[in-house]
């Protein structure tokens, strides 16, 4: 009888990443498919997962160089930080969300050792099939929540009427995007007892959307590029902010980094004051800010793509099934994602590489 393949669980190595790839209580269904869990020590203490939980789950935990020597399938969420020197063994599997279009030279690395990437934000969202896979939507979905309670705590007055003796003005909010983070956003806000307003914004943006802007007391604006190069449609402009009454809100959650976002002048991870006293937050990583759920969320997108992938303990990569076509990024030795091979041909001939 065959080893069973191992799954690795990387620890995270990006500054102020708390999520981890895998929970312990996803260990199980991980393994009913017939593999091993292999566990860096560590990777779970910024969500609160001690080793301990893992090992009471039926995982084996790891040193960081016993991890990448011996897994068969790496997952991270994230690409992992590896040593200097390092190298894959040909035909490692690597799971995250890769991003690729923003690492060519690391997808050609990964090409020329033979690995098979996979990125779980690449899930089709057009496919049924791969909705438990993707890991754009589930992350979203807390980002928005997230980004409620985070306007409504920076927010001068209650939402509802029901919390203070005298009832509060009407508080007007607004979301520009049609998204999972939106939409959550959204229902979260009314949930608090806001009148909310969705706008989906479409180019020309300008003074439609300033006009919607200068109306509300909360703003929370979630639109960026699902996948690609081009940084975030400005939304809000900062005219449209000087019509904000005092004490208002701004929540960009597509400010992640230097891009920019959807609100002229944001700053990632950041809350500044401007125009006539409105508070303006740079929201782009709310999901890490709940690491515990996020890293939940995240390990149900990777047991589902194991649970697609996975038959009978053997793993099963075929680039003429749909879904993996769709997020399959490098394997055998092939670039299989036509816009990162671009990427890559045109970012290489600007360095001057062969």
């Amino acid at each position: 009888m065959t080893a069973p393949m191992i799954v690795g669980v990387c620890g995270e190595t990006a500054p102020g990443e708390r999520r981890v790839a895998l929970v312990p209580d996803a260990v199980g269904a991980v393994q009913a498919l017939g593999l091993e869990v292999l566990v860096e020590s560590g990777a779970g203490a910024a969500s609160w997962l001690p080793d301990l939980l893992y090992r009471q789950s039926g995982a084996r935990v790891a040193t960081r160089d016993e991890l990448l020597h011996r897994a068969d399938i790496l997952v991270g969420v994230r690409p992992p930080a590896f040593p200097a020197g390092h190298r894959f063994r040909h035909g490692q599997v690597l799971i995250a969300l890769l991003d690729p279009l923003r690492i060519p030279f690391d997808v050609r690395r990964w090409t020329d050792e033979g690995v098979t990437a996979i990125g779980l934000d690449l899930a089709p969202d057009t496919s049924v099939l791969a909705r438990p896979m993707d890991a754009v939507a589930s992350q979203d979905r807390l980002a928005g929540y997230k980004a409620a309670l985070l306007a409504a705590d920076r927010f001068g007055h209650p939402l509802s009427g029901t919390v203070v003796p005298a009832a509060p003005r009407e508080v007007r909010a607004l979301v520009l995007g049609s998204d999972a983070a939106a939409r959550q956003a959204a229902d979260t806000l009314r949930l608090l007892g806001a009148t909310v307003a969705v706008g989906d914004p479409v180019p020309p943006y300008g003074p439609r959307v300033s006009g919607l802007v200068a109306g509300a007391d909360i703003v929370i604006t979630t639109v960026r590029p699902r996948r690609g190069l081009r940084p975030p449609p400005v939304l809000v402009t900062a005219r449209a902010m000087a019509g904000m009454r005092p004490g208002s809100v701004i929540i960009d959650t597509a400010a992640v980094g230097p891009d920019g976002g959807n609100v002229e002048g944001v700053l990632p991870e950041s809350t500044t004051t401007v125009g006539p006293g409105v508070t303006l937050i740079g929201a782009g990583r709310l999901p890490e800010r709940i690491p515990q759920a996020a890293s939940a969320a995240y390990a149900h997108n990777v047991t589902a793509l194991l649970g697609h992938l996975v038959c009978d303990g053997e793993l099963l990569i075929d680039p003429a099934d749909p879904v993996q076509a769709a997020m399959l990024v490098t394997h055998g030795n092939m670039v299989l994602h036509k816009g990162v091979w671009q990427s890559i041909v045109e970012q290489t001939a600007v360095a001057g590489l062969p």
